[in-house]
């Protein structure tokens, strides 16, 4: 943390070249949280677009396909342009609640 805190009042991180905060914002205050990150295949950027109701958009006539209701990672065009990373299982159980009700 002392390490981190250091690179973050100087504005770099020789060991890494990791992006700092720019506002000078560190980790000084707890509580501390963390999580183990590690590189994966997690998401395709595309998918069936839905609408509010979680149904299910047909391509030719953006019009919702009768009784086809999507969830999760199958959808696209929710995030727009780029999906927001780490908000997968939200997305699922949202939407999953979402079409459920509907159905």
């Amino acid at each position: 943390m002392d390490t981190y805190n250091k690179y973050v009042k100087e504005g770099k991180d020789p060991d890494f070249g990791k992006i700092l905060p720019s506002d000078g914002t560190d980790i000084s205050v707890p509580p501390f949280y963390a999580m183990r990150g590690v590189p994966k295949l997690h998401h395709t950027q595309g998918g069936v677009n839905i609408n509010d109701k979680a149904q299910v958009l047909s391509s030719l006539t953006d019009e919702p396909i009768p009784g086809l209701y999507a969830a999760g990672k199958i959808t696209g065009g929710s995030h727009g342009a780029s999906r927001l990373g780490s908000n997968a299982i939200l997305d699922c159980l949202v939407c999953g609640m979402v079409a459920g009700e509907n159905i």
